[in-house]
């Protein structure tokens, strides 16, 4: 029998795309409600946007009435114009928002294992509410996992946040060197997530589990997942740049109509569905990627699943 090699990167995406586009319906009817409620989450930092450009537009061409600010005071300056939205709710509301992602996640996982276990002869709407009940059941395990993947990002999230401006090197340099080290990290709680939905472990035999499935095998899995990560964040830089295309026209069209809310939320909508549903198709790329190394797991891997041990044999007296 011929050994499972790990394929390339783009051989599991198209993999992905074929697998989804035969299924589109269920995943589209699972993530609705989650992906309406996260793009309510990023309607205020939209609206505080739209806003602003909204503002800056008036002050530029002067279009302020008497009424609004006397023609003897100056026009203030566009960097002084208060949020539509206050700080504190926005800052909640993406709390939220890294809550309903862990929630999304949790739903595109047992949502492919469901496609994988071929359950699609009941209708639609069965099998919705059966993924529902198997997330609800997976949803706990997963939040440890989902923490300590925060964790390991959480040096690339500083350096991305310190890299248009100025920090002391002291601090510049052991974010660096946590970079590495926090990504390999990820990859390795990226696999104990398939064999948390799709193998049933509990946290801690996944991650052990994860751990065994990428010995050897650390360096390729990791390019593969930062290619899938590569095209996942070129497609969400089209979905960002139109987004914000978009809230710059309606804020231009706002100084003359008003706040245009619908507009606004279509937009973010839309945004936030696309985000989503790339996501999908990396997390069902990462599931071809996890059958191969399951497939060619080595025997510690194996071992660990069937156990060390034989079947407990009837006990002898001590007379015997």
């Amino acid at each position: 029998m011929a050994e499972t090699r790990l394929k390339s990167s783009f051989i599991y995406l198209a993999n992905a795309v074929r697998d989804l586009t035969a299924h589109w319906k269920v995943m589209a009817l699972v993530l609705a409600p989650p992906v309406f409620l996260a793009s309510l989450c990023l309607l205020p930092d939209a609206l505080n946007l739209q806003h602003l450009v909204s503002e800056a537009f008036k002050i530029g061409t002067g279009t302020q009435s008497v009424a609004y600010l006397p023609v003897q005071l100056p026009y203030p300056a566009a960097s002084h114009v208060e949020p539509l939205v206050p700080p504190w709710l926005t800052r909640t509301l993406h709390l939220l928002f890294l809550v309903l992602t862990a929630v999304i996640v949790v739903l595109v996982l047992c949502t492919l294992k469901w496609l994988r276990d071929g359950s699609t002869a009941v209708s639609l709407g069965d099998s919705t509410l059966q993924i529902y009940r198997r997330s609800v059941r997976r949803m706990l395990p997963f939040a440890w996992l989902y923490i300590l993947q925060l964790i390991a990002a959480l040096p690339m999230v500083i350096w991305v946040g310190w890299v248009n401006s100025t920090v002391p090197v002291l601090l510049a340099i052991p974010v660096v060197l946590l970079i590495v080290p926090g990504f390999l990290a990820f990859v390795w709680l990226s696999v104990a997530q398939y064999a948390l939905v799709f193998d049933g472990y509990r946290t801690w035999l996944a991650l052990f589990y994860g751990r065994e499935l990428l010995r050897g095998r650390l360096i390729k899995a990791t390019v593969r997942i930062i290619v899938f990560l590569a095209v996942w964040s070129g497609y969400n830089s089209w979905s960002f740049a139109t987004f914000l295309a978009l809230s710059l026209l309606l804020g231009v069209l706002g100084a003359f109509a008003g706040v245009l809310w619908f507009g606004v939320y279509i937009a973010d909508l839309l945004s936030v569905s696309v985000v989503f549903a790339t996501t999908a198709f990396f997390f069902a790329a990462g599931q071809r990627l996890y059958d191969d190394l399951k497939a060619s797991a080595p025997p510690s891997a194996v071992a660990m699943v069937e156990g060390p041990m034989s079947v407990t044999g009837p006990l002898r007296s001590v007379a015997s």
